[in-house]
């Protein structure tokens, strides 16, 4: 089935399920990415987990900054591409691409440099904190290829091909699959495999990115640089890289708390984590669906449709998603058996997940909303909730109930954070499509 579409000229509903299924299917097999590492690395011991996952949060919090670029480029893209503008289309991710080629280099330099102060900071002790640093010092020589890979994938969504990005992960992964034994076991590198296997399989990734991009006449114009769209994806940009960094810098201080009560709780956290991305990843794959069919019926002046298949496309993704997630809870024990042996680390894997469970439709929700605003241009709004809500309420209540009910209090705030969340990008939302209709600016 041809799954590349044109949002602007076709019905709603085909709109979103032509084209988020590739990208749930993408999301998907980019989960499998993780959820193999993590297989794979639990055989080491559990602490490598714990180690995986906070490494991992490390790499987010600055590869915060590719997905602020990213996005950027993604939402005047897809503008341009339902506008029929092509060439600025293009000339815009060639900018782009050689912005971020020179962010992710000066992010290497810092990372290598202070990488054993960052692991201190975050709170990691003992064979948690040798694990974490032997992964990461392998992991940072990657990030030029994982800032790179990442912007060609929102890129090519954003022109409306999520096919050609689904078949570009499902390359990469299997590609990991096959590599991950072999390095962790067969060449004995441990959990510095693990990060070896993703770096080459990536740019595997890469290089069959470009070849089909080229085929749709669709690649990199050259070095000429404009300042003002520099100057224009790097405003935008700023407060998209800010939702995400307050979101794993947050998460981050949670761990720094858990490991104040219990290291292996910390390997708890992180499993579920790496579960919960099974959804996570088909939530990303319906906001960025929507994100598409929103962002380029935005820009086709088509304001009507684009709002009708914003509510339509949350409707659908808390329905689909929110059932999946209770078959998750429901099998919880088979799922952590899986990366867990140990009887007390389960035992707190299994209360994390019920208040994951409780709170995951405002999650879904949430991440869509905000997802929808950002194609309306607006990144700013959604940032800032990141901010007071994970900074000014999740973490002060998580420090709070900490000393009242453990750990059980982290999880308790995690879950009142996600309701919040929903109820203020829901809310911005709304606030940005009525700004539309009246003829305001959003800035």
């Amino acid at each position: 089935m041809k799954f590349d579409i044109n949002p602007t000229k076709e019905p709603i509903l085909k709109s979103i399920v032509y084209l988020s299924v590739p990208m749930m299917l993408e999301m998907g097999a980019q989960n499998v990415f993780n959820l193999v590492d993590t297989y794979f690395v639990s055989r080491i011991a559990y602490e490598a987990i714990g180690a995986l996952v906070a490494s991992s949060m490390v790499t987010i919090l600055f590869f915060s900054l590719a997905v602020g670029i990213s996005t950027a480029t993604g939402m005047y893209v897809a503008a341009y591409w339902g506008a029929k503008k092509y060439k600025r289309a293009k000339y815009l991710y060639s900018n782009a691409l050689i912005l971020l080629s020179v962010i992710s280099i000066a992010v290497t330099i810092f990372v290598f440099i202070f990488l054993k102060n960052i692991l201190h900071i975050i709170g990691l002790e003992g064979l948690t904190f040798r694990y974490a640093n032997q992964y990461l010092s392998v992991a940072v020589i990657g990030f030029l290829l994982n800032f790179v890979f990442y912007l060609n994938n929102t890129t090519i969504r954003s022109v409306s091909l999520p096919t050609i990005a689904l078949k570009v992960m499902v390359f990469a992964n299997l590609f990991n699959i096959i590599l991950d034994p072999f390095f962790i076991f067969y060449l004995k590198l441990g959990v510095k495999g693990a990060a070896l296997s993703t770096i080459v399989s990536i740019f595997s990734g890469i290089v069959l990115q470009n070849i089909m991009l080229k085929k749709r006449h669709f690649s990199f114009t050259g070095f000429r640089i404009n300042k003002n769209i520099v100057k224009n994806v790097v405003k935008k940009g700023f407060f998209a890289f800010l939702q995400l960094f307050f979101r794993i810098s947050s998460m981050l201080i949670l761990i720094k708390i858990i490991g104040m009560i219990s290291q292996p709780a910390i390997s708890a956290y992180g499993t579920v984590i790496r579960i919960y991305q099974i959804l996570l990843f088909m939530v990303f794959g319906m906001a960025n669906a929507s994100f598409v069919i929103t962002g380029q019926n935005f820009g086709a002046k088509f304001i009507e449709k684009a709002k009708k298949s914003a509510f339509v496309s949350i409707g659908i993704a808390v329905l689909f998603i929110g059932t999946l997630n209770f078959i998750l809870y429901f099998n919880r024990n088979a799922l952590l058996s899986l990366f867990i042996s140990n009887a007390y680390v389960k035992n707190i894997a299994l209360n994390v997940m019920f208040f994951y469970a409780v709170s995951y439709p405002f999650v879904i929700a949430s991440t869509i909303s905000s997802r929808i605003s950002m194609a309306l241009q607006d990144t700013k709004r959604p940032s800032l909730v990141n901010l007071f809500n994970l900074w000014f309420f999740q973490v002060p209540l998580a420090y709070f109930l900490s000393f009242h009910f453990k750990e059980t209090g982290i999880w308790m705030s995690i879950a009142a954070s996600n309701l919040a969340a929903f109820i203020l990008n829901f809310s911005i939302m709304r606030l940005n499509f009525k700004r539309i209709q009246n003829g305001t600016v959003i800035v």
